[in-house]
């Protein structure tokens, strides 16, 4: 992969999830034997998880914005310096959506966003879970992700279900998923106000409905 032959001449590498991390870091051991290898590249990291993968390599994480969307992402690097003609990595999922690199090209960076890996929609059933929400429905569906709001709406058509069962009720990790439900025309029960794993489910444990 070029961005990988070529990392020792960018300035930023920005990490959206732990996955970005695990996969990059995948395809620079093949090319490379030593973390020095990075040269002066900078960390971003969207999210204390994402952070934590960083930490594990022994690499400093030079920014981590206080709320984990595109927008913050961009103003927290924004803040730190000028970005024009700054070369900047994105490392994520192949259908990320495209805010985050426009909003940093507007002030003049230069932006590489390279999927390094994909997600892909479970189409088996190996625990009966999917069985079992046809066949009983459920009281809550948590969402972590776009991506999952996406594909679980391609194999149960999560208009429907909210439909068919007007009491059942959605959660959202955050801005960024919320906004996927609203593009099929649905409002979360909750949004986590701390976009993580445990955010999520404090949210739930927290709300009166």
């Amino acid at each position: 992969m070029e961005s990988i032959t070529g990392i020792g001449t960018y300035d930023w590498i920005i990490f959206t999830s732990p996955n970005g991390v695990t996969h990059f870091f995948d395809y620079f051991f093949k090319a490379y034997k030593d973390l020095r290898d990075l040269g002066n590249l900078r960390f971003a990291a969207v999210g204390p998880a994402t952070a934590k993968k960083l930490k594990e390599l022994h690499l400093t994480v030079d920014l981590m914005p206080e709320v984990y969307t595109a927008e913050a992402t961009a103003q927290a690097l924004l803040d730190y310096q000028n970005v024009e003609n700054i070369s900047v990595i994105l490392a994520r999922a192949e259908e990320a959506n495209s805010e985050l690199p426009k909003l940093l090209e507007d002030q003049g960076a230069i932006v590489d966003d390279i999927a390094y890996y994909k997600t892909v929609p479970e189409t088996e059933d190996r625990n009966g879970a999917a069985e079992s929400f046809e066949e009983d429905g459920a009281d809550w569906i948590t969402f972590a992700s776009s991506s999952a709001v996406k594909n679980f709406d391609t194999r149960f058509g999560l208009a429907k279900c909210c439909e068919d069962d007007p009491g059942l009720k959605l959660a959202s990790i955050g801005p960024e998923t919320t906004k996927a439900l609203r593009e099929l025309g649905l409002t979360p029960t909750v949004e986590a106000s701390e976009h993580t794993i445990a955010g999520l489910a404090k949210a739930l444990l927290e709300s009166p409905a």
